[in-house]
């Protein structure tokens, strides 16, 4: 009788992880956010100069960033309105890459993204001219 009651407790525990590893898969997904979306607040270094500023980061922004390289371009073009040239965009693992043209001017940026804090360098050419931003953001709550 032991040996039953041992086997059937294996059975039970063996269907309880069966019907447990769809619901740990999502939430491994879920946990590799690059973003989350709400208010956020970036300190801003250029030439030694620093500034702080908050904005807010949309579902939709957010979730065109937690996706892959083609949505996020195509975010990134919808968002220009057509007043910029995408050169590149790029997600690999964390960090997302672009280059955009607008007009005469040309911006490359990469960051890191940790889910509710990010860091990155964003570069502004102009009329031969480059500008360093160094930036580093953090979700300061809802928007």
């Amino acid at each position: 009788m032991n040996s039953t009651k041992s086997g059937s407790n294996r059975f039970f525990l063996l269907t309880i992880c069966v019907l447990l590893l769809p619901i740990l898969a999502l939430a491994t997904v879920a946990a590799a956010e690059r973003i989350a979306g709400g208010k956020w607040q970036s300190a801003m270094t250029t030439d030694g100069d620093a500034r702080t500023v908050t904005f807010c980061i949309s579902a939709e922004e957010a979730a065109s960033i937690n996706g892959d390289s083609k949505t996020g371009r195509a975010f990134a073009e919808k968002k220009s309105g057509g007043r910029c040239a995408i050169n590149s965009y790029e997600i690999k693992g964390d960090t997302v890459s672009y280059s955009l043209t607008c007009g005469t001017r040309t911006i490359s940026d990469t960051t890191a993204f940790h889910g509710e804090t990010s860091e990155g360098t964003k570069t502004t050419t102009s009329e031969g001219k480059a500008v360093t931003m160094r930036l580093k953001s953090r979700r300061i709550g809802a928007c």
